[in-house]
């Protein structure tokens, strides 16, 4: 449905914000931690899960989205819900679950509060082979730019140093390559 809300935060409680959008409030659950990190009357970009509570849509919001993925990934494990989800991604944070879950280490996860040693091993057993997809996109979008940045007249050394310096995993192939094109315009401006 939603990718991504854009505008600017009006309101910021314990665990949810408040994002205005030309006067249209849209109300966000959001990591704990993620609302110590923001401030009001700033503009975002918040990347959106969209699931339902008893028939009413329910927003879930990350300001990264391989974090909106992962929580995807997370609450279509049985036995974790949003709630769980969300405290996993705010108390281990991305790597911490990634980690948790490849190197099957129950302790940590299972320290997450709500999830302990059985929904530990659910997770590890549902989703270990699921991450390695996570892995294959970030591949994906590498050659995906170097092949764009080609055809746009770059040549082999720029492109790759260039991608060398990209963040593969928190940025969309879209926002890669602006960040891409804005370096390489630097560069060689």
């Amino acid at each position: 449905m939603f990718s991504y809300i854009e505008g600017i935060i009006s309101q910021i409680k314990d665990t949810s914000i408040v994002l205005d959008v030309n006067g249209l409030g849209f109300h966000i659950y959001v990591p704990p931690s993620l609302t110590k990190s923001i401030k009001i009357s700033k503009v975002y970009r918040v990347f959106i899960s969209m699931l339902s509570n008893n028939g009413v849509p329910v927003l879930y919001g990350f300001l990264t989205e391989k974090e909106r993925d992962l929580f995807e990934l997370l609450v279509n494990v049985s036995g974790i819900g949003p709630k769980i989800g969300m405290t996993l991604i705010d108390e281990l944070g991305y790597e911490g679950i990634i980690r948790g879950i490849r190197s099957e280490d129950l302790d940590a996860l299972g320290g997450v509060s709500g999830v302990g040693k059985k929904r530990a091993k659910k997770l590890v057993l549902e989703l270990k082979d699921k991450l390695i997809s996570l892995d294959d996109i970030s591949q994906e979008n590498k050659e995906i730019l170097g092949e764009v940045l080609k055809k746009l007249g770059y040549n082999k050394s720029e492109i790759k140093e260039v991608i060398e310096e990209m963040d593969m995993e928190n940025n969309s192939l879209e926002e890669l390559i602006k960040l891409s094109l804005k370096r390489l315009s630097k560069k060689n401006g």
